[in-house]
């Protein structure tokens, strides 16, 4: 009994890895998974490094999570840092003038698109019987900026953890739908690449998703993609404000936050954009010099390793139990906003 006692006394004093180890070995894992994707993104290049990674992500995820120990790598902090740092690179090879060009010309299709899903999440959902705060996180993680938008509202409406946790499940799926979808759909409706990446930048849902279903596309793609895409994120703030100010037409109960709605917006603020754009601005001054070609080599490699990590965090397991409804609704609102988009071009002879 004694010996028992001691071995299990041993075994509850054993040391376990430390948090930035253990971030350290997720980030390594995606390392590994990211040259296996730029490997072989060059025997198919159709195909593209982003796509594969996420799809080399998925599989291990949902075949050896258990015995790669992924629930312990911080894969999700390796996703974030990753995601925003291969961006803020991406930065440092524009101009800041040709973003803020772009990021004005798609402010009215933005207008447009975002009406459409909020009018289309909110009134279908009503319809459908979907409970009112999962109708405005599902809104708002598809026209905006998938899970960030997500977590910004979420204090604002006070939804629950499972409410929230669903709603970024949901965005998360159509993403992974988006990534393998949208550039085989731009290739047979024959957009020009400038026309996917506005495409892509108004109508996926998450970030990485954009990137990767951008850069899979094309090089030029994937840049206006990403430009277009964070120039969307930027308007969580007055999403947010305008959400908060709707309270008491939302929930009638609504009680006062202890947080002002001032201060959910100003935590709202991407911080990655403005050192994006900060970056820019040194390109454009010329400060990265001849190391420019190497900056923007060391962005792409980047946000392939954030992708990695972005497919590691497809459980599909994640969906078992969960209502069908929310599924249907965010499948409607993604549907609208994607061919709103497309409309709104092809009205336009933009694509």
């Amino acid at each position: 009994m004694a010996l028992q006692q001691n071995v299990a006394s041993t075994a509850e004093v054993r040391p376990q890895p430390s948090a930035q180890l253990r971030l350290l070995g997720g980030a390594l894992l995606c390392l590994a998974i990211a040259a296996v994707a730029i490997a072989a993104s060059d025997y198919a290049p159709l195909v593209g490094a982003p796509l594969f990674a996420i799809a080399i992500g998925v599989v291990l995820t949902n075949t050896l999570r258990e015995p790669l120990r992924l629930k312990a790598l911080r894969i999700g902090d390796v996703s974030k840092l990753c995601l925003k740092g291969g961006i803020i690179l991406l930065g440092a090879s524009l101009n800041i003038g040709d973003i803020l060009r772009t990021g004005l010309d798609s402010l009215p299709l933005l207008f447009v698109t975002i009406v459409v899903g909020l009018g289309c999440s909110l009134g279908i959902g009503r319809l459908m019987g979907v409970d009112w705060r999962m109708r405005c996180l599902i809104g708002i993680g598809t026209t905006i900026c998938g899970g960030s938008a997500i977590a910004a509202l979420a204090p604002v409406l006070r939804a629950k953890a499972e409410e929230i946790a669903y709603a970024i499940s949901v965005i998360f799926f159509f993403n992974m739908v988006a990534v393998f979808a949208f550039p085989p759909l731009g290739h047979l409706l024959g957009l020009s690449d400038p026309g996917f990446g506005v495409w892509a930048g108004t109508a996926v849902n998450d970030t990485s998703a954009v990137v990767a279903a951008g850069f899979a596309y094309s090089h030029d793609a994937g840049i206006m993609a990403t430009i277009v895409k964070l120039t969307r994120t930027t308007l969580i703030i007055p999403l947010v404000i305008g959400f908060g100010l709707s309270m008491p037409w939302l929930d009638p109960d609504a009680k006062k936050s202890e947080m002002s709605l001032a201060q959910r917006a100003y935590q709202a603020v991407p911080t990655f954009i403005l050192l994006f754009l900060a970056a820019a601005v040194l390109n454009s001054l010329g400060w990265f010099g001849s190391y420019a070609p190497d900056v923007q080599l060391l962005g792409r490699w980047v946000l392939v390793v954030a992708l990695a990590a972005v497919g590691l965090q497809g459980y599909w397991a994640a969906f078992v139990g969960a209502g069908t409804k929310p599924l249907v609704l965010g499948f409607v609102t993604w549907v609208a906003v994607a061919v709103s988009s497309l409309g709104i071009q092809t009205w336009t002879h933009s694509l």
